[in-house]
């Protein structure tokens, strides 16, 4: 997705059900750091979903999102890029402290993103084949370090299971950085 296509969405977005606030909370949200990274052979040029949190969000405001804006939607057939709508339980799968951490789509007021180690942190914590590639092309650019993640990780209130999984995982990025 390039820079220019979430912020159109996010317009539309905004002009449909005027929230307080957005929050973007996936890949999409690198664009708030590094604007060129949806460009073509970056890491984000084939993404073309944000996911979204609007505060507030109902079912109803939801359901006119996903009509209007959505997966299969005229707005994602017409210019190619869509919004999934988050429920406000996506929290849980958060590092905890996230909303404290998010940062400023310059080019939208009222729209905040994911701050990129905690975005590293739940790519890690998917484990995905596509999430790990994006970490791996966050790192590789020195957008973010291992160590930087590694530190956050090692801080964070998580369960036991997403503890594992992500230290397992970033010990395989150690083993493959080490190559």
């Amino acid at each position: 997705m390039r820079l220019r296509s979430l912020i159109h969405l996010l317009e539309a977005v905004k002009a449909l059900v005027r929230p307080d606030a957005v929050t973007v909370l996936g890949s999409s949200s690198l664009l708030a750091v590094d604007g060129s990274l949806g460009d073509e052979g970056q890491p984000l040029e084939i993404s073309m979903d944000a996911d979204l949190l609007m505060v507030p969000c109902d079912a109803r405001m939801a359901n006119v999102l996903h009509e209007a804006v959505g997966e299969n939607s005229l707005f994602h057939r017409e210019y190619g890029v869509y919004a999934d709508i988050l429920r406000p339980d996506i929290d849980e799968a958060l590092p905890p402290g996230w909303q404290q951490r998010t940062i400023p789509l310059a080019e939208v007021p009222g729209v905040w993103c994911l701050e990129k180690i905690d975005l590293a942190l739940v790519k890690l914590g998917l484990g995905r084949e596509k999430d790990m590639a994006l970490v791996q092309a966050l790192i590789s650019k020195g957008l973010v370090s291992l160590d930087a993640i590694r530190e956050r990780y090692q801080i964070l209130p998580l369960d036991e299971a997403r503890l594992v999984a992500i230290g397992k995982r970033l010990n395989e990025l150690k083993k493959t950085a080490l190559r």
